[in-house]
């Protein structure tokens, strides 16, 4: 296994991203955290947002490229929704 694999199963296995994956909701500092961690450790990812509507919470879907045939997808939510009178659905 060369440096970049061991690196990127060491991120990956993390407890911070395995935390930040399965929340319901996290803070758009944390969803920064990983875009950063993967930055710095040049593992080729890409990031759809959409900035949320009425109907939809704000959301982006992350997108890891593992190797050419292997990707990972999380999909982050930013805000919870709420009904009509203000409190949580």
């Amino acid at each position: 296994m060369d440096g970049i694999d061991k690196e990127l199963l060491t991120i990956l296995t993390s407890q911070t991203l395995s935390n930040l994956a399965s929340s319901k909701n996290i803070k758009i500092a944390e969803f920064d955290a990983i875009i950063a961690i993967l930055l710095k450790t040049r593992i080729a990812f890409d990031v759809e947002y959409s900035p949320g509507t009425r109907r939809l919470a704000e959301s982006a879907l992350l997108r890891i490229y593992i190797n050419p045939t292997t990707t990972l997808n999380f999909t982050f939510s930013f805000q919870s929704g709420s009904s009509l009178f203000g409190g949580p659905i």
